[in-house]
């Protein structure tokens, strides 16, 4: 594994590059505020990297490692992050496999990224998040910022915030996923957890409805969408995305 920082147009993004001899790339991306170290990611970049994938992981502008401020934090310039992390890639191989990855927010934003670039070849979306933010959330999002907090990856003890505005949501608004998956016409994979509450099965299923063939959809039961804090269910979530794969 590497860290390299990647010059993007806010500043160096932060990656960790799993390097491989092959024509295989995996491009994973984390859920809203998550780290690219979390366990989830990290350890389905480490299992891809066995199976012949070359893999990226990264922080997008303005959170951890990555350059910017949260104000910088968007779906706007999150979709810059993941086009700079895949040029940064493409100048070192010619990949002919694109594979791109993530869990929640980052599953949200593969679906959107691969409805815009024909480069990738298959996606993979772990609890995608899809509705935009509404309701007594949204108002009170718009009174007062929004504090996410975080633990760190390699201690759960320490917690960090990020104090998101309400333009966050504006730039939200944008795009529509619903409407985005039915443009993408390579193979999809879209996971759900059956006791997930954050990302419901039901709204995961939805996007699976609307998207083209070929796709493949996995339930997991027992599942929640934190799973990252158990090591067995991150390895069970993993095995099972590594044999539809």
């Amino acid at each position: 594994m590497k860290n390299i920082k990647i010059p993007s147009d806010k500043g160096n993004l932060d990656t960790t590059i799993h390097e491989a001899e092959t024509d295989k790339l995996a491009i994973l991306c984390p859920g809203f505020l998550d780290s690219k170290d979390y366990t989830g990611l990290r350890e389905l970049a480490c299992r891809l990297n066995e199976c012949g994938y070359a893999v990226v992981r990264f922080d997008p502008i303005g959170v951890w490692g990555s350059a910017g401020d949260i104000a910088d934090y968007n779906i706007t310039q999150y979709l810059k992050d993941i086009k700079v992390a895949l040029e940064y890639m493409l100048e070192k191989n010619n990949y002919t496999e694109i594979l791109l990855g993530g869990h929640s927010r980052g599953g949200q934003m593969s679906l959107l990224y691969a409805a815009r670039d024909s480069r990738i070849t298959s996606v993979l979306a772990i609890m995608p998040s899809a509705g935009p933010t509404k309701g007594i959330k949204r108002a009170k999002w718009e009174k007062i910022d929004y504090v996410g907090k975080r633990d760190l990856p390699f201690d759960r003890e320490k917690i960090i915030e990020f104090k998101v505005p309400f333009k966050h949501v504006i730039d939200r608004d944008q795009y529509d996923v619903l409407s985005d998956i039915k443009k993408i016409k390579v193979p999809i994979i879209i996971i759900a957890g059956e006791i997930d509450e954050i990302v419901p099965a039901a709204e995961v299923k939805e996007l699976f409805d609307n998207a083209n063939q070929p796709k493949t959809f996995i339930s997991l039961p027992n599942i929640g969408h934190d799973y990252r804090l158990n090591d067995n269910e991150v390895t069970l979530v993993n095995q099972k995305i590594l044999e539809k794969l």
